[in-house]
């Protein structure tokens, strides 16, 4: 994915006298469109198969829209002209998924590659989480041996699981895998072992050349004990008073 700064969406020509009339796109495939483009927000763009790419949206214009060139790049080619894909995204806790078929890569107004897209006549949104995350303050992190050695901060944190943020030289997560054996340190109280099933991984930042520097990974506490449920529930407790405080 090429670093870019945020433009406009490119300039359409006005239709002439005998122009198509231009596609009505439904009102909260837009609202949901322009959401991301504000915001950033990461995209998981799935072009079939077992491997997923990240993305953001860049542009609106009148018959598709863009999102930025893939991470990693060589998910590009998987996107031609006609190709089928699902995309998945997060937003305050929704999980937000849709089908659209690919225009291809086309230049855009920035003079960057982009990837043109049809617009979906629907999106699918599931809340994901029962319970709110809680910002950590910086107060929580985790360690772990398995797929690969990490010690990492734990950015927030819920009943139902937690987000952390680490190097992306360290390797990459695929959604649905297990972490078997987290130790999860919540501020001063004895260290809890958890597992947790991996629900989202985005790119926080991007290093040299548009290459991921950092992912912030979404895990789902698996088999839970009740003891350590009763200690992250403390914390919580603990963490939202200070946060009213200041």
């Amino acid at each position: 994915m090429l670093f870019r700064k945020k433009t406009p969406a490119p300039t359409q020509p006005q239709p002439g006298p005998e122009s198509a009339p231009e596609p009505r796109v439904p009102a909260p495939v837009m609202d949901l469109l322009q959401r991301l483009e504000k915001a950033g927000v990461q995209l998981l763009v799935r072009p079939g198969g077992p491997d997923e790419y990240t993305s953001e949206v860049v542009g609106l214009g009148t018959d598709a829209f863009f999102i930025d060139t893939l991470s990693p790049p060589e998910g590009d080619g998987r996107l031609r002209a006609g190709a089928r894909v699902q995309i998945e995204t997060l937003v305050q806790g929704v999980t937000y998924t849709f089908r659209t078929v690919s225009q291809g890569k086309v230049q855009f107004v920035d003079e960057l590659p982009a990837l043109k897209l049809d617009y979906p006549t629907e999106v699918n949104g599931e809340r994901r989480r029962k319970s709110p995350r809680v910002d950590t303050r910086g107060g929580a992190s985790l360690s772990f041996l398995k797929p690969f050695a990490c010690d990492a901060p734990v950015v927030n944190l819920s009943v139902g699981g937690m987000a952390f943020e680490y190097a992306a030289d360290l390797g990459r997560f695929k959604v649905g895998a297990m972490v078997p054996d987290v130790l999860l340190e919540l501020g001063s109280r004895p260290v809890l072992r958890v597992q947790g099933r991996v629900v989202g991984n985005l790119v926080v930042e991007l290093g040299g050349i548009s290459l991921p520097r950092r992912y912030r990974t979404s895990l789902a506490f698996q088999e839970l004990d009740p003891k350590h449920l009763d200690q992250i529930r403390s914390y919580l407790e603990e963490l939202k008073a200070v946060n009213v405080s200041v």
